[in-house]
């Protein structure tokens, strides 16, 4: 679906918006997950005060050299979901990857500035 222009979702309100707590999370490490579906890295996230929480996406066509050391954009107040063997905290907001296979969503995350700091609400 990398490329296609997906259909515009419902209007929301901004109350509602404000629900969703967008962070800045800086990656920590980012091995490839074993016995997941699709596949996937489990992204330790450094999310300054908040602590440190795991994402599981499917970020498999990007280097983990690439992705360590980013600060990317973590949703954070999802709640947990199991995938595969591991229990993903966090997700890791990301675009179409122009390679991904199909049936997959391979994705390229959405990154921040380097002097961001880790933990700060994105807005």
């Amino acid at each position: 679906m990398a490329g296609a222009a997906a259909a515009v979702k419902p209007q929301i309100t901004f109350g509602k918006f404000q629900n969703v707590d967008l962070r800045v999370a800086r990656v920590l490490s980012a091995p490839i997950a074993e016995n997941t579906r699709f596949p996937c890295r489990v992204i330790e996230l450094d999310l300054g005060p908040l602590g440190k929480r795991v994402s599981v996406g499917q970020y498999a066509l990007i280097g983990e050299d690439e992705l360590v050391g980013a600060n990317v954009v973590a949703c954070v107040n999802l709640g947990e979901r199991e995938m595969g063997p591991y229990v993903s905290q966090a997700l890791v907001l990301g675009a179409p990857h122009p390679e991904s296979p199909e049936g997959q969503a391979q994705a390229i995350p959405i990154v921040v500035a380097g002097d961001a700091v880790p933990g700060d609400a994105i807005y």
